[in-house]
């Protein structure tokens, strides 16, 4: 088996990452990580400025007022302070309705008439609503920008119970619906690191493990159970781990029990197993 790095990723783990030294935010299904795009917009600026907060950080308060002698001949670099601050605002949300496909979504000035993007929330970027010789089309977009994106937004999540007959231990996880039965292994291999020895079942049948729960048979009823005015945990499936007694042994806790260079659980996180 080889361990492979995490694919799809639920609305509860993308909302964990929500500061400005670990932001995450979802859009139109994929997972960004702008966490080095805002430190990037912060350092645009080489001048010296000043501002209005008490503590001097590499951000801002929200009310914070700078000055500085780009800002004064009006450029919009040392704006960017103000355009990471609505990343900041949204980190660990989504971001999806901000945008039309791939385009901002768009409106018509009741001013000039032009049309221009419609940033209801704050400047995700700076565009002039005239034309003007002092912008220029950002080229390469953090919107678009594939090397921000570390994974995929699940459409739907599902919770499921995974027992270890040979311990009688019980856990509840929640996947994403897309996940196979060798990515939710993943999931579960920080509760149990011997997991290699077990076979995995659900009502007495194997599992394919290259295929999802729902290829696997194993149907998400919770819509059922709203309809007919139940809870939704009333009934939750159970995927049973047998022992395969094959005279192996727990690997060691001082060392990762992956092989993989782009595994998903680094040494450190190993050594808690």
């Amino acid at each position: 088996m080889i361990y492979s790095k995490q694919e799809y990723y639920t609305p509860a783990e993308v909302a964990i990452h929500n500061s400005p030294n670990d932001c995450w935010v979802s859009l139109n299904g994929k997972v960004l990580d702008l966490t080095s795009w805002l430190e990037k917009q912060l350092k645009l600026c080489k001048c010296t400025k000043s501002c209005s907060c008490t503590v001097k950080d590499w951000y801002c308060g929200v009310d914070c007022v700078e000055y500085c002698a780009c800002f004064k001949r009006g450029y919009m670099y040392c704006d960017a302070k103000r355009l990471a601050m609505t990343i900041i605002a949204y980190a660990g949300k989504d971001v999806s309705h901000w945008f039309k496909g791939k385009e901002w979504v768009k409106y018509i000035h009741p001013i000039v008439g032009s049309y221009i993007p419609y940033m209801r929330h704050g400047h995700g970027f700076r565009q002039p609503v005239v034309p003007s010789t002092r912008w220029r089309p950002i080229s390469k977009p953090w919107w678009l920008d594939e090397s921000f994106v570390v994974g995929k937004l699940t459409s739907k999540t599902r919770p499921i119970r995974i027992t270890n007959t040979l311990t009688g231990s019980s856990v509840t996880l929640e996947v994403c619906s897309e996940e196979t039965i060798y990515q939710i292994m993943m999931r579960y291999l920080p509760h149990n690191s011997h997991m290699l020895s077990y076979t995995w079942r659900h009502q007495g049948k194997g599992l394919d493990y290259n295929r999802t729960l729902e290829e696997n048979g194993i149907v998400d009823e919770r819509d059922c159970f709203n309809n007919l005015a139940l809870p939704e945990n009333i009934y939750v499936p159970e995927l049973l781990l047998y022992y395969n007694d094959d005279l192996t042994e727990d690997p060691p806790k001082e060392e990762c029990v992956c092989r993989n260079k782009e595994c998903r659980i680094n040494p450190e996180q190993c050594r808690n197993i």
